[in-house]
């Protein structure tokens, strides 16, 4: 089968770019079992514990499987590489019992690989910005601060195939934290070869080095254009496993994809243009699909900027946005406007207070901050990746605070890799922030503020907003209103500038089948099939 598929790939390779009547590469492939999916960039990383981005999850989530994984259609947590497990009363230890499962090279997935990678997540000598998806485990913080030896937290080996948790606090959302990738076993024995126990090598994660113990392991992977997924023998479901193969396409450019969509060159788009949303929607396609997407979408706030660190200044600016004129004008109506950071309805949750919007009382703050009508207001510099939305969301907001505060802020548009490290290294005044939920809990957005977190853009540290989702934590039946009494905390104080929640719009060949919509547009193959 490798060989068909290569044959395949081949055959693909030969075809994208010309646009040539029938046969497509499309129509060619099914027969083979062999999807091709449009996946947006190249992966930053497919180090799980590095990876931070959508098309590095795509890829991460068919490589590798966890404890537990989400159901592809309900999003909800069932059994994966442990087959069973049990919860003692208080909540706060859990007995995962693994299944007789093997690496891509044969060799058993044990209890120990889940720990080497648990304690490689939390070594501060990694720097993983995902480190905190572990704080729920006992001493987590305090071991990854450096504070407490490695060994105090709190994952033990019974055996080979008994992993036992213990939590620092009951955890509602533990499982769907689970089957995230930065909870995925590592291979001990690959990694401590290589040298790479806590680097950024990267020697491991090579094509020609790389062992996994997900449902598909990369065969071919050629760097800014392609990976070739064929299906693991080795995985535990394999023999339920419809298709043989995938081909994940790294095209930057969304009206390239929609052209490679439109030419049978893919099944699956990544996005789709704005302006081609519209043509769709009017004839009605059967190829055009709008998603619900567990997204929100704002800019990070510098807090140490100049002017930005007074809350005052902060409070204008979001005061003073227009959030539904920027979701019709630019997003076409296909995304709702933010008046809270965290989605309203993520897992139940409903947000306390929500944001206004007050030209007056803008302005007032920002005179009061000592900036009347924008008057010696500093120089402010928002960054973005290039991106379909961004540059005009950027102009429409940048118009809006010329004419309702009287500043201007510069627009600067970055190419990926520097904007990541800008953006990780907060070289930046404003930064678009766009935060998909790893799991399914307001957790998943307001863990993101906290002080220690590694993902807070912002620098934002408040010692009050920090007890209260450590009270949130032990508050039973109130968690959500005491999450909501968190969320009202930042919206208070906005070190980020909600602007607008998610939706996917993509194009799907309708022969595929088993790509459910969900909130989180996890979409793994191990569910996939053509009809």
């Amino acid at each position: 089968m490798k060989n068909v598929l290569l044959c395949c790939l081949c055959c693909l390779l030969a075809a994208c770019g010309k646009r040539s009547p029938v046969p497509r590469p499309v129509d060619d492939v099914i027969s083979e079992g062999l999807l091709l999916r449009g996946n947006s960039a190249e992966p930053e990383s497919i180090d799980p514990h590095l990876a931070t981005s959508v098309s590095a999850g795509n890829v991460l989530i068919n490589l590798f499987e966890g404890l537990v994984r989400l159901n592809a259609e309900t999003l909800e947590p069932e059994p994966g590489v442990a087959e069973s497990w049990e919860v003692s009363e208080d909540g706060l230890t859990i007995d995962f019992h693994l299944r007789s499962s093997q690496w891509s090279n044969g060799k058993p997935v044990t209890a120990s690989d889940f720990a080497f990678a648990f304690r490689r997540l939390l070594n501060p000598a990694l720097g993983a910005s995902y480190a905190f998806m572990l704080f729920p485990l006992e001493n987590a913080r305090a071991v990854h601060a450096g504070e407490l030896p490695m060994d105090a937290l709190g994952v033990e080996v019974i055996d080979e195939q008994t992993l036992r948790l213990r939590l620092e606090e009951p955890t509602p959302y533990i499982f769907a934290l689970l089957a995230h990738w930065t909870a995925f076993p590592l291979p001990e024995e690959l990694l401590v070869k290589l040298g790479n126990e806590a680097g950024r090598g990267g020697e491991w994660t090579r094509s020609e080095n790389l062992v996994v113990n997900g449902p598909f392991m990369i065969e071919d992977w050629r760097p800014e254009d392609r990976m070739l997924f064929i299906r693991n023998p080795y995985y535990w479901q394999s023999e339920e496993v419809a298709l043989n193969g995938a081909v994940y396409l790294f095209i930057s450019d969304t009206g390239t994809e929609e052209k490679a969509f439109r030419a049978g060159e893919i099944h699956v788009t990544y996005t789709l243009p704005r302006h081609r949303l519209r043509h769709y929607q009017e004839e009605g396609s059967d190829v055009l699909r709008v998603d619900p997407y567990l997204e929100s979408v704002g800019y990070a706030v510098n807090v140490q900027h100049e002017a930005l660190k007074d809350v005052r200044v902060r409070k204008a600016l979001s005061l003073a946005l227009n959030r539904k004129q920027l979701t019709d004008a630019v997003l076409y109506g296909v995304r709702e406007p933010a008046y809270s950071y965290v989605p309203p309805g993520t897992a139940g949750y409903e947000p306390a207070v929500l944001l206004e919007e007050n030209i007056a009382e803008a302005q007032q703050l920002l005179a009061d901050a000592g900036y009347p009508e924008g008057q010696g207001f500093p120089e402010v510099v928002f960054i973005y990746q290039t991106a379909q939305d961004s540059q005009r969301v950027a102009e429409v907001i940048q118009q809006q605070w010329q004419q309702v505060l009287g500043i201007r802020i510069e627009i600067e548009n970055l190419e990926r890799q520097t904007y990541y490290s800008r953006r990780r290294e907060r070289d930046f005044d404003l930064c678009y922030f766009g935060w998909v939920g790893d799991y399914v809990d307001p957790m998943t957005f307001l863990g993101l503020w906290e002080s220690d977190a590694g993902n807070n853009l912002a620098g934002w540290k408040n010692e009050a907003y920090d007890a209260q989702l450590q009270s949130a934590a032990m508050a039973g039946d109130e968690r959500m209103s005491a999450l909501a009494d968190a969320e009202a905390i930042l919206l208070d104080e906005v070190p980020v500038l909600p602007l607008y929640f998610g939706a996917t719009q993509y194009l799907i060949d309708p022969r595929v089948k088993g790509w459910y919509a969900n909130r989180l547009d996890w979409h793994p193959l191990r569910a996939v099939y053509f009809e």
